[in-house]
């Protein structure tokens, strides 16, 4: 009398062929390369759990070396501010009928502030370097933060001029700003877009009948029955 042997379940049958049994020996160590040897060839999502948290505790441990060598550049950069503007070899005196009327306005409205006018400056500086540099790939928020800035420099530059020069600097400033702006706000349209919606309702499609008129028939003529008056028979 023969046993049949069980025949496994088909999931079961799914799950020895997905996961073969580990070849490389008993043990914690051949479980380990076992584990290791599926999630290299079948991919992550039937790797073992202890893979998939070395894993996230590796690209964490990456994002915050990464995070905190960024943090550590841009205070880097911060404690190298403001930076110095080259004035002295600008023969023309473009840069310093900017910067000169900026540099005094600061320092004489923020003498009863917490803040110096150094901060201040390196602020002013920073802010328009970064929003000019966002608004050059079409950043709206930078470009708003753009247009902001520049009047706000026109203004510190009259205000920190001298009277008898206050309109040329002013000029120069605005044509410099304009200047950039080229730059920092290309592909924006000023002219309004008119939207034009027209809503022509669909006519309602010809109704098609189709009548057959026939000719009207005369009516039939009635006919009186015919009878025959037949003579008397002589016999």
């Amino acid at each position: 009398m023969t046993t049949p042997f069980p025949r496994p379940r088909t999931g079961q049958q799914d799950d020895d062929q997905t996961h073969p049994a580990p070849t490389t020996g008993p043990g914690w160590f051949g479980r380990r390369l076992h584990d290791l040897d599926i999630a290299l060839t079948h991919g992550w999502r039937p790797a073992a759990t202890w893979i998939k948290t070395l894993t996230a505790a590796a690209g964490l441990a990456l994002a915050f070396l990464a995070l905190r060598w960024l943090a550590s550049t841009l205070l880097g950069w911060a404690h190298d501010l403001p930076w110095t503007l080259p004035t002295a070899k600008d023969h023309t005196g473009l840069l310093a009928t900017i910067d000169q009327p900026v540099h005094a306005y600061l320092a004489a409205h923020t003498t009863t502030l917490p803040i110096t006018a150094a901060t201040a400056y390196s602020t002013w500086q920073a802010l328009g370097t970064v929003s000019f540099a966002l608004g050059t790939v079409r950043f709206g928020g930078a470009r708003l933060t753009w247009t902001v800035w520049g009047a706000a420099t026109v203004a510190m530059v009259w205000a920190g001029t001298p009277a008898p020069g206050r309109p040329v600097a002013a000029g120069i400033t605005v044509l410099a700003w304009a200047a950039l702006s080229l730059l920092a706000l290309r592909g924006l349209s000023l002219s309004p877009t008119a939207f034009i919606q027209v809503h022509n309702q669909a006519p309602a499609p010809p109704e098609v009948r189709a009548e057959i008129h026939l000719p009207k028939t005369a009516a039939p003529t009635a006919y009186q029955p015919y009878t025959t008056q037949q003579p008397p028979s002589p016999n």
